[in-house]
Formats: C-alpha cells, sequence, structure tokens
C-alpha cells in the first residue's frame, strides 16, 4: 500500500482538514524513514480506543471526548528475520469541543533494552526519540489532522526502571537515566520536536517546565545541569491565585490528578475548592512522587494554530468523532477491550534478547489474532528504512541521540538507554507463519495474515 500523505502545509484550505487517507501510523512511518539513521526493517502495531465522553475538570460542563493510543515498534533481524519489539508509547488524547482543544498526556513510554541493529559509528538506536517527535508533529500537521485550535502536550517525568515492558529492568544491557538526567532529556526531546515540526501555521509556541520544591529557574538549571539560553519558561502554565479544580485537568495516571483526588477524599464541604495553583504545588512538593530527596517534574508545550474556517460547533464535533474513529490505523477497540489486550501483553516478560524475540512473536499472534476477530486484513505495518548514516554531533540540527526510555507502573515517567555493547547471540525462534513482503524504501507492506 502506497502512502500519500503531503507535507507543505500552511496554505489556506476549504475544508477542516485534507487528506483523510493519511492517518496516524502512516504518518509515523513516512516520517521515521526520514529521521532514522541506518538500514533497518521495521513493523508498527497501532492499538487506540474508541473516542468516548470525558470530564477533565470537576466543574466541567462543556463536551469532551477522550481517545487512548498504544504504539509499539518493533525490529526484525535481516538474517533470520526474528522480531524484537524496542520501543513504545502510550498517549492519552483529550479533544474539547467548545473550546477548540486538544489535550495531549504522553502516559507511559518504554524500552526493552534490545536493539537489532548498529548504526553511527556502532551505537545502538531505539528510534524511540523519532517516535516521540513524530507523534507530536502528527497532530501540528495541517492537513492530517481536524484543525483544533489549540493543542496542549503534557508530560509527567520520574525515573523508574520500567513500565509496559515487565521484567526489562533485569535487562543489564539497559542503561537508566537517573532523576535529573531524565528532566535533561524530556526538555531537550519536547524542544526537538517542535523546532523540527514542517507546519508553519502555528502562530504561538509556548514551553514550560517546573520541578516541585525547586522555586527559582536558577536552581533548577543548576540541578538537571542545563545552561542552555532557550525559550523555556521555569513555572507552570496556570495563574496562581486560580482554583485547582478549574485549570489543572485530570489525566490518568498523573500525578496532578492523584493529588487532586486526595484533595477531594480528604476535605469536606468542597475544603479543596479554595485551594489555588500556588498551594496546590507547595502541598505537591512535599509527598508522594516528591518526599525522600525524589526529583520530578512536569513539561507543558502550549500551541495556537491559525484557522482556515469556522464552523458551528455540531459540525465541528461530528468531524472530530468521525476522524477520532478513522484516523490511527492498527485496531480500534472499546477501552474494556483495550485494557483486556494489554493485560495479555503484560504477562510477556522482556528481561533478554532471547526471551524478548520469544515475547515479541507471541505478541505479534496475539495483534494478529485480534486483528482476524475485527475483519482487519492488515492492521501490522512492517516498512523498511533506508538512510546513509550520518554522524552522532551533538551541534547538528539533525543529530539523532542514541536514547531508550522506561516507565513503572502508576507513575508516567521516562528513562534513556544509551547502549554500545556487544549482543550475545539468541537462540533462533520459529516465525509465526505470516507471509510478509517488504517493499522498497518508497513503499510500505500490510501484513495480512492468512486466512483460517
Amino acid at each position: 500500500m502506497d502512502i500519500n500523505i503531503t507535507t507543505e502545509v500552511g496554505n489556506n484550505s476549504t475544508q477542516l482538514f485534507e487528506n483523510t487517507q493519511g492517518n496516524l501510523v502512516d504518518y509515523l512511518i513516512c516520517s521515521l524513514k526520514k529521521t532514522v539513521p541506518g538500514n533497518h526493517i521495521y513493523k508498527i502495531y497501532a492499538l487506540s480506543t474508541l473516542p468516548k465522553p470525558k470530564t477533565l475538570f470537576k466543574s466541567q460542563e462543556k463536551k469532551s471526548y477522550e481517545r487512548k493510543i498504544l504504539l509499539l515498534l518493533s525490529e526484525k533481524k535481516s538474517s533470520t528475520k526474528e522480531e524484537a519489539l524496542m520501543t513504545s508509547i502510550e498517549a492519552h488524547e483529550y479533544y474539547m469541543i467548545e473550546e477548540e482543544t486538544l489535550n495531549i498526556y504522553i502516559s507511559k513510554v518504554d524500552t526493552t533494552g534490545c536493539i537489532i541493529s548498529t548504526t553511527v559509528k556502532d551505537k545502538k538506536i531505539s528510534a524511540t526519540k523519532q517516535l516521540i517527535s513524530s507523534y507530536i508533529n502528527y497532530h501540528l500537521e495541517e492537513k492530517t489532522q481536524p484543525r483544533n485550535k489549540y493543542i496542549n502536550v503534557h508530560i509527567f517525568a520520574r525515573s523508574q526502571p520500567q513500565y509496559l515492558f515487565t521484567k526489562s529492568s533485569n535487562n543489564l544491557k539497559k542503561h537508566i537515566l537517573d532523576d535529573t538526567g531524565l528532566l535533561k532529556w524530556w526538555k531537550k526531546v519536547l524542544g526537538q520536536a517542535f523546532t523540527t515540526s514542517t507546519s508553519n501555521n502555528l502562530q504561538n509556541v509556548r514551553k514550560w517546565y517546573y520541578i516541585p520544591g525547586y522555586a527559582s529557574e536558577s536552581k533548577a538549571r543548576s540541578l538537571i545541569k542545563d545552561n542552555n539560553n532557550d525559550d523555556w519558561i521555569y513555572g507552570y502554565p496556570y495563574n496562581n491565585e486560580s482554583k485547582v479544580d478549574d485549570v489543572i485537568p485530570k489525566f490518568d495516571d498523573d500525578a496532578k490528578a492523584r493529588w487532586l483526588d486526595h484533595l477531594n477524599d480528604n476535605e469536606d464541604n468542597d475544603e479543596n475548592d479554595k485551594t489555588n495553583v500556588k498551594e496546590f504545588w507547595e502541598i505537591i512538593s512535599i509527598g508522594g512522587e516528591f518526599s525522600g530527596e525524589k526529583i520530578a517534574g512536569f513539561f507543558w508545550v502550549n500551541v495556537e494554530r491559525s484557522k482556515s474556517e469556522d464552523l458551528k460547533k455540531e459540525e465541528y464535533e461530528a468531524v472530530i468523532l468521525e476522524n477520532l474513529k478513522e484516523n490511527v490505523g492498527g485496531i480500534m477497540v472499546e477501552e474494556e477491550e483495550f485494557i483486556r489486550t494489554l493485560q495479555k501483553f503484560f504477562e510477556l516478560e522482556f528481561c533478554n534478547e532471547e526471551i524478548t524475540l520469544k515475547s515479541s512473536e507471541d505478541w505479534s499472534k496475539i495483534f494478529e489474532d485480534l486483528c482476524v476477530q475485527k475483519g482487519i486484513n492488515d492492521g501490522v505495518v512492517e516498512f523498511k528504512v533506508e538512510q546513509p548514516q550520518i554522524e552522532d554531533k551533538e551541534t547538528s540540527p539533525k543529530s539523532i541521540e542514541m536514547i531508550e526510555m522506561e516507565i513503572k507502573p502508576n507513575d508516567g515517567t521516562v528513562q534513556e538507554e544509551t547502549s554500545n555493547n556487544k549482543r550475545k547471540p539468541a537462540n533462533p525462534v520459529e516465525n509465526n507463519g505470516v507471509n510478509v513482503n517488504v517493499l522498497s524504501s518508497s513503499l510500505i507492506k500490510r501484513v495480512k495474515r492468512d486466512k483460517k
């Protein structure tokens, strides 16, 4: 199947969005082909939920919809064609109709530590950074997304050894960033993601980061050893005097949401309605994820976009819902089935390369069986990356960092891995019987499972 995604942006449009054939998976493939160096055979698994009504604020009465997305990226060995899952992202998207606003919460990022190929002077690359940037940029592109006027990206970063890939913390080839290294990494990744966006209809991009317990920017920069003269604002995008329930959204698995629930559970007569933003951050800084010398931080990027056309709210809502049901790729299910599938995934283990290869094969079968149940013949996408190997220079805007990241359950945090270690040969694992023809780098192939 050819991908037909237009990357030229910024032209006035007579429609709310164009190129409905360009779903998220197709966009990610096009982007990874351009940004990941070296030669690779990748597969993308995308599992998402059907949109459902969701309330982000206690006093919210306006309509909003939630969609959850799990993206898994694997790589095949060119010699044996064995497949190893490498990296994953879980993101929650909240579409607020009245405000024409999309809130993106990147809930979890994780890696297995199993990287198949080498590139850039024998360094290992997981493509985690590129996958995150590509996912964000998809929502900024004018011709692949509904024209939300405002897009807000939210991150909670806390260092933990694993999250989605069970027992991957036992993989000795993982090198996990500490608390401060993780914060510096996220700051850089988000900054570069918005810098590299090809969309030129962004009128205003503002970026904040905040480390509870560190009131001044100088102390925060010293903590994470960040001397860059960039355009990040130290603080948060909320007025200190505002009521927390009115301005701070409640995302699943987010530290802020847990503290909002704590206030609601422990104060009578809606006393927490009197808690303002400044008091809220003071409370957070002394407990939970921030107690015992633990360090964690929050990141926000707020984007305002130009709009080519105004629609009535009913029309806008209809277009949003239709788009949410069609523009991911892979498999879309109800949230209950999404959770059941994740539970099957959590039963797999990724403690070393040999076990990762076997678990990756098992996951491929689980996902393809779900495709068969849903009548989807092309739910798994395999594609080639064929890029010249480039120098890994810190000063180059095109540099590729050799990074891996992990998260632990209910913490929503990310970590890094860099590795130059040689790998031990894994025992061969039989393939799953799926016939795949890999096309050239300008094309992709949808993996079709033989009908039973």
